[in-house]
């Protein structure tokens, strides 16, 4: 069994323009995808979508983000989800263009997660906000993911040191986000539950479902997803709850940025940040890292060093066993899910869902 959504690595429009698919996601169709295409390796990139088996590139018009064509003519467009969102990097700056209304949301999370994580982190700093733009600083420096695959500068003991520095920073941003200063800051984010975890989950479950329905090849690996998701929730909802904290709500290798041995660490991309239980955070950090792990991207040896760190700062945090197994289980289901449909990791991501060693607990 090693069925998987059958994403095209490369796809043609109706001009005739050969475009490589960098990324994609499920329609809403069975074999309907969205996508970001580039013409070239280096070039911008650019959104499409596929629907019944044409090509229909989208514009930086995109009719849905009517911000985005001036944004875009500022500077590189780095990021376009059809009609969802973008990014442009301009100069030291970088600009998030979203649907109207959307970015006021965006920016009262990043300015009161900036308000508790900046104490410890290097943060991006809002230059202009509106409703469906706002402007950031750049900060220096290079992301973690960047820095797993430098051997020719970053000795491993160097890689040691930048996650030393994670932990401690991350340690004392969380602890100072539930302290009596800081509680009304707290309580204005929105709260992501367990419940909202499990209907995260299910929502990809259900997208993978409806792209596999009615293929036999996929049958086996269609009802090892749902035993998995079933056991995942019911371990999510079986076990008493942590206090919810703060949380970046997405934290992963690309939101850290090394900075320097004396330097801060950097944190980004704050959009979707919320309360929530700290093993939301740190789960879905580890989890990346055995994805790169699995990607090739991160050596054993690496991948060792990082994750002992994330557990470090688990205990440091109290955080219970359980509840870190449970989130880490929901956010491996999830990703094995969303890689499906990325070229050129569908089959591995596929080979995740079923496999014995998906079924291992990090233990704290």
């Amino acid at each position: 069994m090693n069925w998987h959504p059958p994403v095209p690595a490369h796809v043609t429009d109706a001009a005739g323009t050969e475009w490589s698919v960098r990324r994609a996601w499920p329609g809403p169709l069975a074999g309907d995808y969205d996508m970001e295409v580039q013409e070239a390796p280096g070039s911008g990139v650019l959104a499409a979508q596929l629907r019944h088996g044409s090509v229909d590139p989208v514009p930086r018009d995109d009719p849905l983000m009517p911000a985005l064509a001036r944004e875009a003519a500022k500077g590189e467009l780095l990021v376009h989800r059809a009609h969802k969102r973008a990014v442009i990097h301009a100069g030291n700056q970088y600009i998030k263009v979203f649907r109207p209304g959307r970015a006021t949301e965006a920016t009262v999370r990043h300015v009161l997660a900036a308000s508790v994580a900046g104490r410890f982190f290097a943060t991006p700093r809002i230059i202009t906000a509106g409703p469906d733009v706002i402007v950031f600083s750049s900060l220096p420096g290079r992301s973690y993911y960047e820095l797993d695959q430098d051997h020719a500068i970053l000795t491993n003991e160097a890689f040691a040191a930048i996650w030393i520095q994670w932990s401690q920073a991350w340690a004392a941003t969380v602890s100072l986000s539930s302290s009596p200063l800081h509680r009304p800051t707290l309580e204005r984010l929105p709260e992501h539950t367990a419940e909202t975890e499990a209907a995260n989950l299910q929502r990809w479950i259900d997208h993978w479902l409806r792209h596999s329905a009615g293929i036999p090849e996929a049958a086996p690996a269609r009802a090892a997803l749902q035993e998995r998701a079933e056991a995942a929730v019911t371990a999510l909802a079986g076990t008493p709850s942590d206090p919810l904290v703060w949380a970046h709500g997405d934290l992963h290798d690309k939101q850290l940025l090394g900075l320097g041995a004396q330097a801060v660490p950097g944190l980004l991309d704050f959009d979707e940040s919320c309360r929530a239980e700290a093993a939301l955070d740190l789960a879905n950090l580890d989890v990346h890292l055995e994805l790169r792990l699995r990607q090739h991207l991160l050596t054993t040896r690496r991948y060792v060093i990082a994750h002992r760190s994330v557990l470090a700062t688990a205990h440091g945090l109290h955080v219970s066993p359980h509840r870190f197994a449970a989130y880490a289980n929901c956010t491996k289901l999830r990703l094995a899910c969303l890689y499906s449909f990325r070229p050129p990791w569908g089959a591995e991501a596929s080979r995740y869902l079923t496999t014995a060693e998906n079924r291992r607990r990090n233990k704290l």
